[in-house]
């Protein structure tokens, strides 16, 4: 007898699961189309402003894509379980279920299930696609959509950087992508803080058979007491700093173009250069924790099916979408407090699953689910 029971158990959660995955599918690709042709629509400017061609412009919008859709996830994640919950209340399995022994949540946990392997997907997805993509769409922006030819990423002027205890590096430009710093000039501090030596360079340049970093067209200056100073210079001279160009961290950081590999690497750069990293750290957290809030928002956003009972799809759209906008603002406004310093990052990664997971629970024990 109870082995018949666990196998009908089995069958109503793959018949559950089942029913998620097409109203998924079919949101997730209105989504996709709606995001595309907006994105498109709203860049169509760039063929005027820039004279750019039409074909531009749709391939910026489906690099940007990916980005936009792990955004949405969660609500398209909500929107297909409140479907699936309503479809069975209204077409009477709901009842039928509960009435053999099936409690509420274990007709969620087929849904939960399916929204965890979701929450992994695009988690994947966040980490090994939407950074190159969103790179290849900002390199097609500048260079070829805007016409700036000699555009980099990692590209910033007065960079200050602290290579260690005794070292400040100073450089009118770094231009990490390819490996080249110019106007730069590094000052060698003793125990005391004062300068004892400078070296000076017109250019900085990354020596991928050497592994490190070498001086060219420069000199050295070595302060003596009373004043003097001793001056000679070089064509090309080899240094010890070995931090390869993909790992220093300079010019704006977003998101959307760092993995969680390269935010660790640019956070360890960072703070060995004595630079704030709010920013992403801020981001690392967010990261991290995504997957966990789309399973959190989907755990809120559920039991509104069981309260409204047998009210409309569309009432159960808007409370989906309010529940997503809700939890958008949230998530921004502790983004932008964490990147600013105003709260610690990993409080402001986390607290949005904190505080929704507790009004998640909040909510399962009134309903008494």
């Amino acid at each position: 007898m109870e082995e018949e029971a666990f196998r009908l158990m089995k069958i109503i959660d793959r018949y559950i699961a089942k029913k998620f995955w097409g109203p998924f599918v079919f949101i997730i690709s209105i989504f996709a189309v709606l995001i595309f042709l907006g994105d498109s629509l709203e860049k169509m400017r760039w063929i005027n402003t820039y004279g750019t061609t039409l074909a531009l412009v749709l391939k910026y919008s489906f690099l940007t894509m990916p980005s936009w859709l792990i955004q949405v996830l969660p609500v398209a994640c909500l929107l297909s379980a409140l479907f699936v919950i309503s479809d069975m209340i209204s077409g009477g399995e709901w009842t039928a279920c509960l009435a053999g022994g099936y409690s509420v949540r274990q007709i969620f946990k087929p849904l939960i299930l399916c929204i965890f392997i979701i929450a992994a997907a695009g988690f994947c997805v966040q980490e090994f696609f939407v950074p190159d993509m969103s790179k290849k769409a900002e390199l097609t922006r500048q260079r070829k959509i805007r016409g700036e030819k000699d555009w980099y990423f990692n590209v910033q002027n007065d960079v200050t950087l602290r290579l260690d205890g005794k070292r400040v590096l100073f450089a009118k430009t770094v231009k990490a992508d390819e490996g080249l710093m110019e106007g730069m000039f590094i000052d060698v501090y003793d125990d005391n803080w004062a300068i004892s030596s400078q070296i000076s360079a017109r250019r900085f340049v990354w020596n991928e058979g050497k592994g490190v970093w070498v001086f060219e067209d420069g000199f050295t200056r070595n302060f003596g007491k009373n004043a003097s100073i001793k001056e000679e210079s070089f064509d090309i001279m080899d240094s010890d700093f070995s931090v390869p160009p993909d790992q220093i961290a300079v010019g704006s950081a977003k998101a959307s173009y760092l993995s969680i590999s390269d935010l660790l690497r640019r956070i360890k750069f960072l703070k060995a250069s004595g630079l704030t990293s709010y920013q992403e750290e801020t981001f690392l957290n967010a990261k991290l924790a995504a997957p966990f809030a789309t399973v959190i928002m989907c755990l809120l956003g559920m039991p509104f099916a069981i309260a409204l009972k047998r009210s409309s799809k569309l009432l159960n759209i808007v409370a989906a979408i309010a529940i997503g906008f809700t939890f958008w603002w949230i998530v921004s406004m502790l983004t932008s407090a964490g990147q600013s310093g105003m709260i610690n990052p990993i409080v402001a990664g986390w607290l949005p699953v904190g505080l929704f997971a507790i009004v998640a629970y909040v909510e399962f024990e009134i309903l008494r689910i």
